[in-house]
């Protein structure tokens, strides 16, 4: 006798009814959005420009300009997280101590030898890549000069001092994992940033205008030799503009 065979629609039917569907894909965030701590979204970002799609790495990397990391907390626990495998020699530890009395640092001074000097060059400039330090070169000071060799503490070098300044007294090897439990790590929630987003990226678009401008008047004023040249020129900071312009409007729209 012959077997008699189900259809193969017949029992494919029901299979598939119990085969788990594959989730939707969720659709990747624009790189210019994304945290380079988390790589998830900015929440400040993209609360604003979730509907932006910039091409190019160059209109990417404006965007990334505007992220208010300086405020973030993430970027701070990121940089926190990185003090872990810092060793910090002896001009690091009274440079820090120095710079925590609040005035800014003169590194280097009249009198030192070159070897002195350039010791605590370096020592500064470890502690700048660490994020503890800043320069302040070109900056004016109060009698009108220009900081030269000068620093002072950052947010999170502040925060280290009030975490961790008791080994530094101390002349202790320094302990990461125990900071001091009276001491708050600066930065604010990413999700609270918006509207220091917003500011960045409308502080931004005034400067494009006012350079647009600038160049402009230039060529009125006195017109060049290469006029490809200007053309390049204005063009980029056309496309600039329409940039900003085009991550302010999803912003003004929702009454940002």
């Amino acid at each position: 006798m012959h077997q008699i065979v189900p259809k193969a629609s017949a029992v494919a039917d029901p299979m598939h009814q119990m085969v788990p569907a594959e989730p939707a894909a969720v659709p990747a965030a624009p790189s210019a959005l994304v945290c380079p701590h988390t790589g998830a979204p900015c929440a400040a970002l993209a609360s604003l420009f979730s509907t932006l799609s910039p091409s190019g790495e160059e209109a990417c990397g404006w965007i990334r300009a505007l992220a208010p990391c300086s405020h973030c907390r993430v970027a701070f626990e990121a940089g926190r997280d990185r003090l872990r495998h810092l060793r910090l020699g002896q001009r690091e530890r009274d440079i820090l101590l120095a710079a925590a009395c609040g005035a800014p640092l003169v590194v280097t001074e009249r009198g030192m030898s070159r070897s002195a000097s350039a010791a605590r060059r370096r020592a500064a400039l470890s502690l700048g890549k660490a994020g503890l330090v800043r320069s302040l070169a070109g900056e004016a000071d109060k009698g009108g000069g220009t900081a030269r060799s000068t620093v002072a503490l950052t947010e999170l070098g502040g925060y280290v001092m009030a975490a961790y300044g008791r080994y530094l007294e101390g002349r202790k090897p320094i302990r990461w994992t125990r900071p001091s439990r009276a001491a708050v790590l600066p930065g604010r929630d990413p999700s609270l940033l918006r509207e220091e987003a917003l500011a960045r990226t409308q502080a931004a678009l005034r400067d494009i205008l006012i350079e647009l401008k600038g160049v402009l008047l230039a060529v009125i004023g006195r017109p060049l030799k290469d006029p490809g040249r200007v053309e390049a020129v204005t063009r980029h900071l056309e496309h600039k503009a329409a940039v900003l312009k085009a991550v302010l409007a999803p912003a003004r729209a929702g009454g940002g």
